[in-house]
């Protein structure tokens, strides 16, 4: 009897150390970030290398906020519909921003509307460092998540720790690095 009860013990805590570890990664280390969100590039040549980056988060529909090359900064941004076709109905001629609301004791209050909010836009933020490095140019970039709901209220705001995405933006500035040596973009 006494058999079955450590049997019965040592099932549930196996389970219980088995579901602790499934599917949960431990955050990663600010080096560890760090080093995919930083690129050397083969040449000296720092205006080229952000004129690399700029071309590419124009493909990517960025809107640039600011260069300033003396420091080797870019910011930009790009802003994603997340709710598409919400929002403004053509009968509504306040724009869904008022309402009438019938009161206690026969009074008529107008105000906001108090519709349900939701997750209306993404906004990506993106940092980028470009710095010479002896006979090479160092880059560092990052990007930020922010979800604004219809109110323009944040919701949720969380940094791009996505490997994929970095390395496809870095080789894309490979290839417009490339392009641009060639003098073909």
């Amino acid at each position: 009897m006494r058999r079955a009860h450590c049997r019965v013990a040592l099932a549930a805590a196996l389970a219980l150390v088995a579901g602790c570890t499934s599917g949960v990664k431990p955050p990663q280390t600010q080096l560890q970030v760090r080093e995919y969100q930083t690129r050397t590039f083969d040449t000296p040549d720092a205006k080229l290398v952000m004129k690399a980056m700029l071309n590419v988060l124009q493909d990517d529909g960025y809107v640039v906020r600011n260069a300033v090359v003396e420091l080797g900064l870019i910011t930009a941004a790009k802003e994603v519909d997340l709710a598409p076709g919400r929002g403004v109905s053509g009968g509504d001629v306040f724009g869904g921003l008022g309402s009438v609301i019938f009161g206690g004791r026969g009074g008529i209050v107008v105000g906001p509307q108090t519709s349900p909010a939701y997750r209306k836009t993404e906004v990506r933020e993106f940092t980028g460092n470009v710095s010479e490095f002896g006979q090479q140019t160092k880059v560092r970039v990052s990007l930020q998540r922010k979800v604004l709901d219809n109110r323009g209220q944040v919701v949720e705001v969380e940094p791009i720790e996505d490997l994929e995405f970095y390395q496809d933006f870095f080789s894309r500035m490979d290839k417009g690095l490339f392009l641009q040596k060639e003098q073909l973009g």
